[in-house]
């Protein structure tokens, strides 16, 4: 028996490491199947902040700068990476570009064009009087063109408790709103909700939005919708969080549950989110060429 003793000391971590090995490489082998990796192949787009996919082409997605670039859109074919488009927003100035939303109201007629929505809400340092939202019917993804002023709708935006930032949004259909989940680096953030007519709206008008419900998630960079299931996804600069829809439950109650969530940890400072009309999920951070990246597959 005292030979035997040592003989066992030196199986147990063997076995261990060999449990642990083949786990590592199953865990590898499904990252490695499942994972898909583009880049969006455009100099001049540095710090992808918004995205969304096009209604008009599901192929593209559309996407824009933070902070300090000028007015415009750039669209991109997301199975291969290449632009296939740039807009420019003819009289606007893009003063903190955070997020992307796209809205087709009508379902059941594809001739009824969809909306694009660029949310100028991002506020650092919380000093501004009001924010604004912009949308327009949705553009050919796979042109380029100038979308004149008059074919642009805004909306500027102020808070019933102060400014804030903000990072995330999405659109909700049961209320026909705009919902914006606010910034901070500490959890119980504000999700508010912003009524908007995107066919029959005034070129510009202004409204206060309504306080919803306090998520607590921090850090909040972006934010879509799936309209297959209604889930909400957000992301943070680490993470994706998935807020499922259940039969009989609000929007309040969906985003005050618990929340499943992925891991984004090869990738940094994530700031931008999109649904395909298939449900996968796609992710894209700053850096250049930027990259997009399924995080989940269709279901």
């Amino acid at each position: 028996m005292k030979q035997i003793a040592p003989v066992k000391r030196l199986i147990r971590p063997v076995v261990i490491f060999l449990c642990l090995w083949v786990t590592w490489s199953l865990l590898s082998k499904a990252e490695e199947d499942t994972a898909v990796v583009v880049h969006l192949q455009d100099s001049e787009l540095t710090e992808s902040s918004g995205l969304v996919f096009s209604k008009k082409d599901p192929s593209c997605v559309w996407s824009h700068n933070d902070s300090g670039d000028r007015a415009r859109l750039f669209a991109f074919d997301h199975r291969t990476g290449q632009r296939t488009g740039v807009w420019e927003l003819e009289g606007v100035d893009a003063i903190d570009w955070e997020d992307l939303a796209i809205v087709h109201q009508d379902t059941d007629d594809d001739t009824v064009p969809s909306k694009l929505v660029v949310a100028d809400c991002g506020d650092n340092l919380g000093r501004r009087d009001d924010v604004q939202l912009w949308w327009m019917d949705e553009m050919d993804p796979r042109n380029s063109g100038t979308v004149s002023r008059q074919q642009l709708h805004s909306i500027r935006v102020t808070y019933p408790d102060g400014a804030h930032d903000c990072e995330a949004i999405w659109y909700d259909p049961s209320s026909r709103s705009l919902m914006l989940l606010c910034k901070r680096s500490i959890p119980w953030v504000g999700l508010y909700r912003v009524p908007i007519d995107l066919d029959a709206g005034p070129p510009s008008s202004k409204v206060e939005a309504e306080l919803l419900a306090r998520v607590p998630i921090a850090m909040a960079t972006a934010a879509d919708r799936d309209s297959s299931t209604g889930d909400v996804w957000v992301c943070t600069y680490w993470q994706a969080f998935r807020f499922p829809s259940k039969d009989g439950m609000d929007l309040v109650g969906q985003m005050s549950q618990m929340p499943s969530a992925i891991e984004l940890r090869s990738l940094r400072q994530v700031e931008a989110l999109a649904v395909c009309s298939d449900s996968s999920v796609w992710v894209s951070s700053e850096g250049e060429p930027a990259p997009l990246v399924k995080i989940t597959s269709a279901k």
